[in-house]
């Protein structure tokens, strides 16, 4: 045994072990130093965090009408824009069943294709029409903007100033 003490001895003579673990010491003490600054930076953050928003729930749930309302005013323009994307929908049709009986060509090539009859579709017997059975146009049923946008008048001024009413007749008073 006295041989491996003094082997031992030898090698730790010759390493220098104290020289090598004071680099590493130095290190995780640095380490530990920065993870105790950061948990006190972790702490004055949850703290300020908590104070902002104790400051700031009052404000947020004053705020609640107002989103809410928001909200359904939004609600009511996508319904409205849906309700007139269905009605623009229903005039082309009727505009483009309008253009086929009065044999209006489109603004295409197909004017020329039509015109050489050559790529033209057969026609059938059965066309749409936007009249009913006894003849008379079928006006599509399309929406009311006072159903929407309320009773509120709405001043419409011409080039020269004049205020129009709903039917585009001239009221005859100026703008100011």
């Amino acid at each position: 045994m006295t041989e491996e003490h003094v082997n031992y001895t030898r090698w730790n003579d010759a390493s220098n072990l104290q020289a090598e673990i004071q680099p590493i010491t130095a290190r995780i003490e640095d380490m530990l130093l920065r993870l105790e600054e950061f948990e006190a930076l972790l702490e004055l953050t949850k703290a300020q965090r908590s104070v902002a928003v104790q400051q700031n729930i009052g404000t947020i749930v004053a705020m609640k009408p107002e989103f809410d309302e928001l909200c359904s005013r939004i609600d009511q323009l996508e319904r409205f824009v849906a309700m007139v994307s269905k009605n623009l929908e229903a005039v082309e049709k009727q505009v483009q069943i309008a253009e086929e009986e009065l044999d209006i060509p489109d603004k295409t090539i197909n004017v020329l294709l039509k015109s050489l009859n050559i790529f033209s579709k057969p026609k059938t017997l059965e066309r749409q029409t936007n009249r009913n059975a006894s003849g008379v146009y079928q006006a599509p049923t399309i929406f009311k903007t006072s159903d929407y946008f309320g009773s509120k008048e709405v001043k419409v001024v011409d080039a020269a100033g004049g205020i129009i009413n709903e039917e585009g007749q001239e009221r005859g008073d100026k703008e100011k």
